[in-house]
């Protein structure tokens, strides 16, 4: 029988602009580098069990927060450094902490919670601590200053000490102490046996940027771009150099030398294309590899005059440790490149999303293509930058964008027609067997042609990170854009914006919450949601209204936190089917409730149907259950405030907001 949901009282189009409700906003802020690029910025976040945020994030020389002081000393000597910081629910910043140098800049894009007790942290940095100039380095590493290597475990004689480090750091959730810490060297392995070396400096192409996670078991994912070839110094050679690589047998493994070499991990390799990717399962300590597998099957063969180059834009896992691999690739090769490891998952020009059990098994492949071929091959036409899976309903949402191409005509997902040309999109999937429910977006309502710059014409973009959070049938989302954009019939009309999305799981625009920024690189970061509240994370180049809240950030970079509370878009919803849901416009409702606003009683009148159960659903979510009367209902024992009343018949659900007084 077919479920009728009949909303009362709540009209969409009042959910506006204007309903705004941020309590608190932080940031921190300082000089950008001297090319005008933005050095303060929010590069990721994760939240505990008790609503306290950390955040991870980029800062500059003379940096501050707020109007406090500031997080380093002024020096020109500093360069790029990483802050992590934690917050309360309530905006309070209960600690910080700083990795930075005064000869180079540190890598550190990426942090990860490690069940509800640590924090873990990647980063890269190099330490010629006398670097020829008459001058030595100095690192501030957490709350010590350093002047000399003597903390950092050295690396055999036969790799002559390289001076760039990767680290796996571990940091404690009350004080940010550093509780454990990994230093690592990825070295090749010479069919003989030794190691390779290149004046001292071990070359892996190991990325930094959402290239790890950490499943339920504290088990560490890593990915790395392969492009596996290495240069020695050769006396023999005519060009100086000699070449290794493991498609021509020179290379037989990756060796992780772990705290100087008192932890070595070998990981077998195979000859494989350029610009594939091996993603590696560490057990909690590096003390072990558990998998590795390659994204890309070695079968297919890469040639440089496709100038195809794939990138990894977010790692995702689910309850599960199911892992979501969102990559893109450019440029148009007529192959369709294979999975590893399947026999029938292959990746099309454009993006996708590989699914990946805990064993490093592919399980499943989902992207976007279009009806236009290029080159003669069926092309993909949606970046998915993301993934976000939902308990409640068992959906898995892929967050994208879709770019505007002149010989498109549709888009298609396994054989469903989708309107997302040029828009910011996400598709909700069935997460078992990946296919289609629903999708919603932010429109475009201009008329331009497609334009390959970045900051022109109609184009709209999500973050790369984790901007996207959805959950009780409502979806949210900070989305960047430019030019002309149509969302909830209403024009949005400025050079860039930035600002609030929120939808229900079928993509019905409820609100769009303005932050009249016009900044050209404003860029969003992540969304934590807890409790009817969201945490707001991400970068600002220009002034923004946080609703009431006014930022200052017209002459630098702000990374902000902010906190956002509408208990009207966080309605408690009885999950059914889409497929056989309808929502029947206000006209057409045959239930009343009355009076309204009410001091106790309330009467329930509903046509040709029998009530079986009536619900107060207070503005927090939580549900209980009311005794009917005939039909009567009492709120003697309710405290004043705003709720839903929520009756349940034989044939459908009625839900309306009530005020009690």
């Amino acid at each position: 029988m077919k479920r009728l949901l009949l909303i009362l009282i709540i009209c969409l189009s009042s959910l506006s602009a204007h309903a705004q409700h941020f309590d608190w906003v932080k940031s921190y802020y300082g000089p950008d580098f001297l090319d005008g690029a933005v050095a303060n910025e929010i590069y990721g976040s994760v939240m505990d069990s008790e609503g306290n945020i950390y955040i991870l994030g980029q800062f500059f020389r003379g940096a501050r927060w707020d109007d406090e002081s500031g997080i380093m000393p002024f020096s020109e000597q500093r360069k790029r450094g990483a802050l992590i910081a934690k917050f309360s629910p309530n905006g309070n910043l209960l600690w910080h902490k700083e990795l930075y140098s005064s000869f180079d800049d540190i890598d550190a894009y990426t942090i990860k919670m490690v069940g509800d007790s640590a924090l873990m942290l990647y980063a890269m940095f190099e330490f010629p601590f006398d670097h020829g100039y008459g001058e030595r380095n100095e690192l501030y590493y957490f709350d010590t200053l350093l002047t000399t290597p003597d903390m950092f475990p050295q690396s055999p004689d036969s790799l002559q000490s390289p001076n760039y480090y990767n680290a796996f750091i571990t940091l404690g959730l009350e004080s940010g102490n550093v509780i454990e810490e990994h230093f690592w060297i990825p070295a090749m392995v010479k069919n003989d046996g030794s190691l390779l070396r290149i004046r001292g400096n071990l070359q892996a192409n190991f990325h930094q940027r959402n290239y790890f996670s950490v499943d339920h078991q504290g088990n560490i994912i890593f990915i790395r771009k392969t492009n596996d070839y290495f240069m020695e110094l050769c006396d023999t050679c005519n060009d100086g150099y000699f070449y290794w690589s493991p498609s021509d047998s020179n290379i037989s493994a990756l060796r992780i030398l772990v705290d100087g070499a008192s932890k070595q991990m070998e990981i077998p390799l195979e000859p494989s294309c350029p610009w594939n990717y091996q993603i590696i399962k560490f057990s909690p300590h590096l003390d072990s590899v558990i998998a590795s597998t390659y994204v890309f099957d070695s079968t297919w063969h890469y040639s440089y005059n496709d100038l195809t180059v794939s990138y990894i834009d977010a790692i995702d896992l689910d309850e599960g440790d199911n892992m979501y691999l969102s990559l893109q690739r450019t440029q148009y090769p007529l192959d369709r490149i294979p999975v590893k490891n399947s026999d029938s998952l292959a990746m099309e020009w454009r993006s996708c999303m590989i699914r990946y059990d805990s064993n490093l098994m592919p399980t499943g492949l989902a992207q976007v293509t279009a009806s236009y071929q290029p080159n003669g091959h069926y092309a993909g036409a949606l970046e998915i930058s993301g993934t976000y899976y939902d308990t409640t309903s068992h959906s898995l949402f892929l967050r994208g964008t879709s770019t505007r191409k002149p010989k498109y005509s549709t888009l298609n997902y396994r054989g469903d027609t989708l309107n997302l040309m040029n828009n910011a999109c996400w598709l909700r999937l069935n997460a078992d067997d990946l296919s289609l429910i629903s999708y919603g977006k932010a429109r475009s309502a201009g008329t331009q042609t497609y334009e390959r710059t970045y900051f022109k014409g109609d184009s709209y973009w999500w973050a790369h990170y984790g901007s996207f959070v959805a959950t009780d049938n409502r979806v949210f989302c900070q989305v960047n854009f430019q030019s002309n954009i149509l969302f909830q019939n209403t024009h949005i009309n400025s050079p860039y914006g930035m600002g609030l999305f929120i939808w229900d799981y079928d993509g019905r625009e409820l609100a769009y919450i303005d932050y009249n920024s016009n900044g050209r690189y404003n860029e969003q970061g992540y969304i934590h949601l807890k409790d009817s509240s969201l945490w707001l994370t991400g970068t600002l180049t220009a002034d923004a209204d946080f609703g009431s809240i006014h930022v200052d950030a017209a002459s630098n970079s702000h990374a902000y936190i902010a906190h956002y509370t509408d208990t009207a878009f966080m309605t408690p919803y009885v999950y059914s089917d889409p497929s056989t849901e309808q929502v029947v416009e206000t006209e057409q409702l045959i239930c009343q409730i009355y009076p309204n606003p009410t001091s106790d009683n309330l009467f329930i009148n509903v046509t040709d149907e029998q009530i079986s159960n009536v619900y107060v659903i207070s503005s927090l979510g939580k549900q209980m259950e009311i005794k009917l009367f005939g039909n009567r209902v009492s709120l003697s024992d309710v405290p004043s405030g705003i709720y839903y009343i929520q009756i349940i018949t034989n044939r459908n659900i009625y839900q309306q907001k009530v005020i009690k007084i």
